[in-house]
């Protein structure tokens, strides 16, 4: 077609912190965005919920604003949502949410997850859905409402993830993918569906979950009504979406073993393609997880995480600097020597990261303080804090699965826009990092299956084909002796292991979960 009149794809990302909205060509290629904040409330000090219809209107706003920057909205043929992947709502028989939605981090489940492993076993969680009982799973949700508002659950007719949630009220039929399926602690890994065992044994009832069909499958459209709303056309088609870090997987290629995706946002995930799903429990006894994502083929992974890698970055920029530029303060820590003069800090500002099977033995931690400790030092050693733990957690992960690292790392998300930050992670890595140079990498993936459900491409990897996207290779940190890293990694995996059992005395002392409450 000519210029102007190609298809465009429209990709959603419902993230932590924001709702970003992209405009695509088929290449890859950026014609406009839109974001708004992610309508989160602190009901009290440390929890976070959301209005599940306040989020369908700010995503509706956003798509308003993406339409009015197109020339002409009129050539988007196909959208889908990519999102967090943990929280859900439920609802009525009458599809109207019944209760608040709790943040994929919200601490309140927690309480009950020894009663939940006691009933799944976690030997079964680890065999069958692949996952450690981890309290932010979906099942922990579903039995915080069971709990805490039994009417609720009691009416509810359905869950669904917030990015189900997103492309249902936009127009698709309600349905989930494996990606996000597999956050539930209810997902049989091996065959792909629903696990009637899990199902039964956590006592959900099976109408609240959703077909699970393959990322890309053609679920509706826009209609009418939302076409008014966002200016975008009636016929465009939307597809089944994913869980966010696995779809930024599929743009970015990082499919096949030998490869590991670097997604740096507010939490930092882990993406680690496999041959095929490990299902003997030795990831899941130290804390690691596991999913599967499917469009015409199904690609198993390994994914964890740093929860609080960007989160701890902001927050030590509040504590220290808060009238300074974020440039300004990275500058400044540039100046500062490798090991950041022996200051050493632990990002577990909340849960843990593997490798452990301890969710209660978490808490930030700042190791080696002197009177010359000042903001360029202390921020060094958060944002070495951070690269040392995604290192970690990579290095442990490929000794379990008895393989070399990857020979190859991408990273997107807004996090690569820290030069610093992506120069000490090469370093540790041992190997230059290729950074996506369109970082919203997700929202690209989640377009991507939004043009194979509205028939541009029949697969993966011929979306991938007409792909243009562009990656910069970050080269380790000049200066840093690859011994000396190693000896600091040494000393990071060290300070893990030996403040666990002090954070757990921590953690009984403030009552469990949250700091004077049980929950």
């Amino acid at each position: 077609m000519a210029a102007g009149t190609d298809p465009l794809l429209v990709g959603i990302d419902a993230g932590t912190s924001r709702v970003r909205v992209l405009a695509f060509e088929p290449s890859g290629r950026v014609l406009a965005e839109a974001s708004r904040p992610t309508p989160w409330r602190a009901p009290e000090p440390g929890l976070a919920e959301l209005d599940a219809e306040e989020l369908v209107a700010t995503t509706v706003a956003a798509l308003a604003e993406l339409a009015g920057r197109l020339d002409r909205p009129a050539r988007v043929v196909g959208l889908a949502v990519a999102s967090v992947g943990e929280a859900g709502v439920l609802l009525d028989d009458h599809d109207r949410p019944l209760a608040p939605v709790l943040a994929w981090y919200d601490p309140r489940p927690s309480s009950l997850r020894e009663e939940v492993v006691a009933r799944l076993s976690a030997d079964r969680l680890a065999r069958i859905a692949g996952v450690t009982p981890d309290p932010i799973l979906g099942v922990l949700k579903l039995a915080w409402h069971a709990r805490h508002t039994p009417d609720a659950f009691a009416a509810a007719r359905r869950w669904l993830h917030l990015a189900d949630w997103l492309a249902f009220r936009l127009g698709g039929a309600p349905a989930t993918d494996p990606s996000l399926a597999s956050r539930t602690g209810l997902f049989d890994l091996a065959c792909g569906t629903w696990s009637e065992e899990l199902v039964t044994a956590a006592r959900v009832p099976a109408r609240l979950l959703p077909e699970i069909l393959p990322s890309g499958t053609r679920i509706g459209t826009l209609g009418p009504e939302l076409a008014a709303a966002t200016g975008l056309p009636a016929s465009c088609a939307i597809g089944v979406g994913g869980h966010d870090h696995p779809i930024g997987m599929l743009a970015t290629g990082v499919v096949e073993p030998g490869n590991v995706l670097d997604s740096m946002g507010t939490a930092e995930g882990l993406a680690l393609p496999l041959e095929a799903p490990v299902l003997d429990g030795r990831l899941a006894a130290v804390g690691f997880n596991q999913g599967l994502v499917r469009v015409d083929r199904s690609i198993p992974y390994v994914l964890t995480g740093l929860v609080t890698s960007a989160a701890a970055i902001d927050w030590c920029h509040r504590l220290v600097g808060p009238e300074l530029a974020r440039r300004a303060l990275i500058e400044a820590a540039r100046a500062v020597p490798p090991g950041a003069h022996g200051l050493l800090f632990l990002p577990h500002l909340r849960f843990t990261s593997p490798p452990t099977d301890d969710p209660d033995g978490y808490g930030g931690t700042l190791l080696g303080i002197t009177p010359e400790t000042d903001p360029a030092r202390l921020f060094r050693a958060v944002l070495e804090g951070v690269a040392l733990d995604w290192q970690h957690m990579l290095e442990r992960l490929c000794a379990l699965l008895d393989r070399p690292l990857p020979e190859r790392c991408r990273a997107i998300g807004g996090s690569t826009k820290n030069r610093l930050l992506l120069e000490i992670k090469a370093a540790l890595f041992g190997r230059p990092i290729e950074v996506a140079e369109m970082p919203e990498a997700t929202a690209l993936g989640a377009a991507m299956v939004g043009g194979i459900a509205a028939g541009l491409w029949p697969g993966l990897d011929a979306a991938r084909a007409d792909l243009a996207l562009g990656f910069a290779r970050v080269e380790p940190l000049p200066g840093w002796p690859p011994a000396a890293a190693r000896a600091l990694l040494a000393a990071y995996a060290e300070a893990c292991a030996g403040t666990r059992a002090l954070h757990r005395r921590l953690a009984a002392a403030r009552g469990g979960c949250w700091p004077g409450k049980s929950f």
